[in-house]
């Protein structure tokens, strides 16, 4: 298999990065934004006194809420991994080609990567506890 060139591979590292980082926010934003619909149907549903199909504001609308943040979450933590994998490959470059290393490399603590990937993979963990505990009190209201 032939060498790739320093400038080219380098460019395919930052491209994938950068396509790993865009699938977490597009997911993400689809979520959060489904999310929010579901929310606003139960407070309707729940404040306007609905009492045609109870079961949709304490049943099904909160079960849709669960299954969507089970469903998304593996899909970001999964994006989260990619992200770390392809800076890994980086920091790997980095060590062939010290000259990148000096031109690109950031100078700022590992930390600062991990805790930018934080938000995206608790969102779904805290909007499936709360579905959860709102189906579990709908049944003592």
């Amino acid at each position: 298999m032939p060498e790739l060139q320093p400038e080219y591979e380098y460019q395919i590292l930052r491209e994938e990065s950068r396509a790993e980082h865009a699938l977490i926010a597009n997911r993400l934003t689809w979520y959060v934004t489904s999310q929010s619909f579901l929310v606003t149907a139960f407070a309707i549903s729940r404040g306007t006194g609905f009492s045609w199909f109870r079961w949709l504001s304490t049943f099904l609308i909160p079960m849709i809420g669960l299954l969507t943040s089970g469903l998304v979450f593996p899909s970001i933590v999964g994006a989260c991994g990619t992200v770390k994998l392809w800076h890994a490959k980086q920091c790997e470059f980095f060590t062939r080609h010290p000259q990148f290393k000096a031109a690109f490399e950031l100078k700022r603590p590992m930390w600062i990567e991990s805790r930018g990937l934080l938000f995206p993979r608790v969102m779904p963990v805290v909007f499936g506890l709360f579905w959860l505990v709102i189906h579990i009190a709908s049944y003592f209201l």
